[in-house]
């Protein structure tokens, strides 16, 4: 489990002053930072030798969406999880220059919930086209029925 006053101190010295640190149950250990400083603190959390980015989630909840960035120090063989609630098409702040594990993470999160990472060197479409429609992992997205997204001529059970 991360030593949380030792978090504390290194986010202090980043000059992050804004967040909370708290054991989440099967989760583990959770920081909440506001989504403005995800780059200064994610570059402070790397510092500490979170080296590797491991996963960078989205969620919907309902009144904005939840960014998650999964963190591992293998040194101290511990995982972090840092969250932060973001406005729908927010603009968030790349940390691709900490991990480039994040290109690919942030271009799916900007594509499927509709925001923006500054800084991005490619923030174009990777799995979806511009003919998609509505971000598609909102809840504000309506269901597709299985007509609208059969293929022409394939009928059901065939491939």
């Amino acid at each position: 489990m991360p030593d949380a006053a030792a978090l504390s101190r290194q986010l202090t010295s980043a000059g992050l002053d804004c967040y909370s640190i708290g054991d989440e149950g099967w989760l583990g250990t959770v920081l909440r930072i506001d989504a403005g400083d995800a780059l200064r603190a994610i570059r402070a959390l790397a510092e500490a030798d979170y080296v590797m980015l491991a996963d960078l989630l989205g969620a919907d909840t309902g009144d904005g969406l939840e960014l998650t960035w999964h963190l591992r120090s293998f040194a101290a063989d511990e995982e972090l999880f840092v969250k932060a609630a973001v406005a729908y098409d927010a603009e968030v702040p790349s940390v691709w220059t900490v991990y480039a594990a994040a290109l690919y993470p942030e271009r799916e999160a900007a594509e499927l919930f509709g925001l923006t990472f500054r800084g991005h060197p490619n923030p174009k479409r990777l799995l979806t086209s511009d003919e998609s429609g509505p971000f598609l992992l909102r809840k504000s997205t309506p269901i597709r029925t299985r007509a609208q997204v059969a293929r022409p001529g394939v009928r059901d059970g065939e491939e």
